[in-house]
């Protein structure tokens, strides 16, 4: 019975402690705050901006190339001989001048031509002076022969009337005549002697002009012994040394004209297009001129911390153009340099050349463009995408001709996850 009774206040203490959690959860329910929510805030992008303008553009176009001799010239004897002399300045890598000599070649074989040259024709000479004289003489007695023959011939001609008439004797008939033929004889000899003095003259006058021909080339030979620089430049591949014997065409030195250095560069074929513009544009200047002939181009050449800087003008193109690049090489000639510039042929330099003027277009970054094609405006704190067709890619910029760009705003580097309507600030 006792045990009966101490179940009963278990089973009772355990309702208890029930009914009075249940309570408390109740009450914490219904006097718990009320939960509100929170309305979803749309996210801002922070992008980088650039604000477009129109404007008129002349990109530069950047190459490199190096600098070749545009005139050099091989100097070579054209006699040979022992060199007995060399200028000062005949030295690897020297600077000469107009006129400088180079070298002297041993001239005593040539000095004794020259004189023998001029006796064979001082000799020739007095054979055409010896046969003018008998020329002359006998022209006097071809005078005289032939006024005897005109006396003779008048004296036959009475004998033959005399003897018709029967006044005078035979035998005196044939003495005139043969008087006459005898004169007749003599005339016809002195003409053939003439012309044999004359046919002789000729010969003469023909050697005493290989005579001349001769001595002008002997004098020319002795002159050619000195060698001279033909022009100013900078001497190289100068080898020989006094003592030597050289021979005819062999090479003393290659001589690089200072003032004719030129830049040889390779422009690529989307450049080359860049500085072509359509028949239908019009040249307002020689700045936007679209030939590359007589274009003026900026030349640097960077060595250790100095810099140099030269104006060159392009003279010439390449004879073909590369089958794999499409590119052409481009040969311009430097002004304003002498003999005291410091550029050599070799040096490697950077080109610069204006490229073709485009009128009313705006520059945008190279990182604003996705996929060649689209560009992202900002317009009322929104994204909007927009369709484009570059005119121009350059290195760092991409040149629109879309007139309605004028003031716009865009992103210059968007983002991967940007699209129409996302909500954008510019940072």
């Amino acid at each position: 019975m006792i045990q009966l009774t101490k179940n009963r206040k278990h089973v009772g203490l355990a309702i208890l402690v029930f009914v009075l959690g249940l309570i408390v959860v109740v009450v914490l329910k219904v006097t718990a705050p009320v939960s509100v929510a929170k309305p979803e805030v749309e996210r801002s992008w922070a992008v980088a901006t650039k604000k477009l303008y129109l404007d008129d553009v002349q990109p530069n176009i950047q190459e490199f190339g190096a600098i070749i001799a545009g005139s050099q010239a091989e100097i070579r004897p054209l006699v040979s001989g022992r060199i007995i002399e060399l200028g000062e300045n005949y030295y690897e890598g020297a600077i000469v001048r107009e006129g400088d000599l180079l070298a002297k070649i041993d001239p005593f074989n040539y000095k004794i031509k020259v004189e023998d040259s001029k006796a064979s024709l001082q000799e020739v000479l007095s054979k055409i002076l010896e046969t003018e004289g008998e020329i002359e003489f006998e022209s006097k007695l071809l005078k005289i022969a032939r006024s005897q023959l005109a006396i003779r011939k008048k004296n036959l001609d009475r004998r033959q009337k005399l003897v018709r008439q029967g006044s005078s004797s035979r035998k005196s008939l044939d003495d005139a005549e043969l008087e006459y033929n005898n004169m007749n004889q003599s005339s016809t000899s002195r003409q053939q002697t003439i012309l044999r003095l004359k046919n002789r003259l000729a010969q003469f006058r023909a050697s005493s002009k290989r005579a001349q021909s001769s001595l002008e080339l002997a004098k020319r030979d002795l002159k050619e012994t000195s060698i001279y620089a033909p022009f100013g430049g900078f001497l190289a591949n100068a080898s020989f040394s006094r003592g030597q014997r050289i021979g005819t065409n062999e090479r003393i030195a290659r001589l690089i004209e200072a003032k004719r250095l030129e830049v040889k560069f390779r422009i690529s074929e989307q450049n080359f297009s860049n500085l072509l513009l359509p028949k239908t544009e019009t040249l307002l200047d020689n700045i936007a001129s679209t030939e590359l002939m007589a274009k003026k181009i900026q030349v640097k050449w960077n060595i250790g911390k100095r810099i140099f800087i030269y104006d060159a003008i392009i003279k010439r193109l390449g004879a073909e153009i590369d089958a794999a690049s499409g590119g052409i090489d481009v040969f311009a000639e430097l002004s304003g340099i002498d003999l005291m510039t410091p550029l050599r042929p070799g040096a490697f330099v950077e080109v610069n050349i204006p490229s073709r003027l485009y009128r009313n277009v705006v520059k945008v970054p190279n990182s604003a463009l996705v996929r060649d094609k689209i560009i992202y405006l900002i317009i009322n704190g929104r994204v909007k995408k927009k369709i484009v067709k570059p005119l121009r890619r350059g290195v760092k910029d991409i040149l629109l001709g879309d007139k309605d760009l004028d003031g716009s705003i865009i992103i210059s580097r968007p983002f991967p996850k940007i699209a129409d309507g996302l909500l954008v600030e510019a940072r």
